[in-house]
């Protein structure tokens, strides 16, 4: 009888310690698959020969390429890890935009660019809209003639850039004041429109085709029309105050 128990009591020890041996191979094999994973989806793109940068301090990527509405039209933002510029090259990040209620949203997909470069998927022609990498690009952003509908015509493309240091940290990032500027639907004729202001309240095509645009300057608020044929501003004025 004692025999019996004894050998009982080998087998049920041999049992665990097998399974104890199956749990630790089944969890080092689910650490294998689950590293050789995410190793691969972490897998950096290749570094790629687009900018001058001499003392290979960028890593440059191409963004998403996306199209300008129902047009022959993409374009392709030029991406860096470093989110600054040095100043010195005189030459932002995403930019919130707020509603009279106060209430803050993302009008436009925040960037890192610092570059954007158009394609014509008709003619295969290529060109940038800068001439350097010199400046932060916060935002870019189609304008169509009907609002939250890409489908309809485009009107011209909106870009906010930042290129001064106008908080004199020797940096230009997200901390300094943008500029608001303009092009057609291909990159050409960039004009810039407004300058050094505050914040945008709003902006958007109205019925005759030109842009309305709402924004803050010291303190002051002004809207303004802007054709989008010339990227004049047409009118110009400050809010009338109460009282």
């Amino acid at each position: 009888m004692n025999s019996d128990k004894f050998f009982k009591w080998v087998w049920n020890l041999n049992g665990i310690i097998l399974l104890v041996g199956v749990l630790i191979a089944t969890a080092l094999i689910s650490v294998q698959l689950v590293t050789i994973v995410f190793n691969d989806n972490d897998v950096e793109p290749p570094a790629l020969n687009l900018a001058d940068d001499k003392n290979e301090e960028e890593k440059w990527r191409l963004g998403y390429p996306r199209r300008v509405g129902e047009t022959d039209f993409y374009y392709i933002e030029l991406e860096s890890e470093k989110l600054t510029v040095e100043a010195d090259t005189e030459r932002g990040l995403g930019q919130v935009v707020e509603n009279f209620s106060g209430s803050s949203y993302y009008k436009h997909r925040p960037t890192r660019s610092k570059n954007v470069m158009f394609i014509n998927g008709k003619t295969n022609y290529a060109n940038w809209l800068f001439d350097t990498t010199a400046q932060l690009i916060t935002d870019i952003s189609p304008l169509y003639l009907s609002e939250f509908d890409s489908q309809s015509k485009a009107a011209g493309i909106a870009y906010h850039v930042i290129k001064n240091d106008t908080n004199n940290d020797g940096l230009l990032s997200n901390e300094d004041k943008s500029t608001f500027a303009l092009s057609k639907i291909d990159g050409s004729g960039y004009s810039e429109v407004l300058t050094g202001y505050d914040r945008i309240l709003e902006y958007a095509v109205n019925e005759q085709g030109n842009l309305f645009m709402l924004f803050i300057d010291n303190a002051d608020v002004f809207s303004m029309l802007v054709d989008l044929t010339t990227f004049k501003v047409i009118d110009k004025r400050q809010l009338p105050k109460v009282g």
